[in-house]
C-alpha cells in the first residue's frame, strides 16, 4: 500500500475511502448497517491520463481531481490538503509506475 486516505472522498456522489497500490488505485466503501457488504472500484494506472487538480471555496476550500480512464472520466472531491497529497500520489504512480530504482517492477521470468 502505497498510500491511503484519512478522509473520504466523493465520487458519484456517494463517500469513499481512497487506496494506491503500485498496480492500482481503488476506491473502497462499506454499505448497510447490520448486513455489510463492500463496493470496491479499481482502475490500473496504465489507464489513467489527463490528470487536473483544481481548488475551491473559501474558508472550507475542496479539492477536485480529474482524469480520464477506462470508466471514463472520473472526478474525486475531498478536503483540499487531502486531496493535493492523493493527487500528488497519483501523479507519481502514472509517470513512474514502478518506482524511481524499479524496485515496484513485476519480475520477469
Amino acid at each position: 500500500m502505497l498510500f491511503w486516505s484519512d478522509f473520504q472522498v466523493t465520487y458519484n456522489e456517494e463517500k469513499y475511502k481512497v487506496f494506491i497500490t503500485n498496480i492500482r488505485l481503488l476506491l473502497f466503501k462499506e454499505k448497510g448497517m447490520v448486513f455489510k457488504r463492500e463496493e470496491i472500484i479499481t482502475e490500473n494506472w496504465a489507464q489513467i491520463t489527463g490528470l487536473q487538480f483544481t481548488e475551491a471555496g473559501g474558508i472550507g476550500r475542496k479539492g477536485t481531481l480529474r482524469f480520464s480512464c477506462s470508466k471514463g472520466e472520473i472526478r474525486l472531491e475531498g478536503p483540499r490538503n487531502g486531496m493535493l497529497g492523493l493527487f500528488k500520489a497519483v501523479q507519481r504512480q502514472t509517470l513512474d509506475p514502478f518506482g524511481v530504482r524499479g524496485e515496484n517492477r513485476p519480475k520477469e521470468n
